[in-house]
């Protein structure tokens, strides 16, 4: 199947909004992702891609890098992954964490965070959690969205 994973522009914003409402349940309106797009222009550090087949997003792709004040350690930050793997073979997912390794090979990272949204503890989650990565503890989160 042919692909396309590019940085997400304004054009995309009300089919990204439906995609991220329909995997989260709740409503994101176009403007906060057009908020969060204009945002991400002006930060060199944040960028947010899709991922596309016959001109549908069935995927999304934030990437972070963090440093520290000493920029000796330099990390990339994988924020949001989404796949509709209803609609969306595994490789898909697969084919945007290449590309997360890509980017982070690219901006000279020491190594790469994978952030997960999933709170699942079964043993289903360790088929859902990268090849090579190892987990290291816990963030606690208070959402408002």
């Amino acid at each position: 199947m042919t692909y396309i994973i590019r940085e997400a522009t304004s054009q995309d914003t009300k089919e990204i909004s439906s995609f991220i409402s329909e995997r989260t349940g709740k409503t994101i309106s176009p403007l906060h992702i057009e908020n969060r797009l204009h945002f991400m222009r002006e930060n060199p550090n944040e960028s947010l891609y899709v991922y596309e087949e016959k001109n549908q997003i069935l995927g999304t792709l934030g990437f972070r890098v963090r440093q520290s004040a000493d920029t000796i350690f330099k990390y990339s930050e994988i924020s949001v992954i989404s796949v509709n793997e209803a609609n969306n073979p595994p490789a898909a997912a697969d084919k945007l964490k290449s590309y997360a390794e890509q980017l982070t090979q690219k901006h000279d990272c020491t190594g790469m965070w994978w952030i997960s949204g999933s709170e699942k503890h079964d043993e289903s989650r360790a088929d859902r959690e990268p090849l090579g990565f190892q987990e290291t503890g816990y963030k606690f989160v208070k959402r408002f969205l």
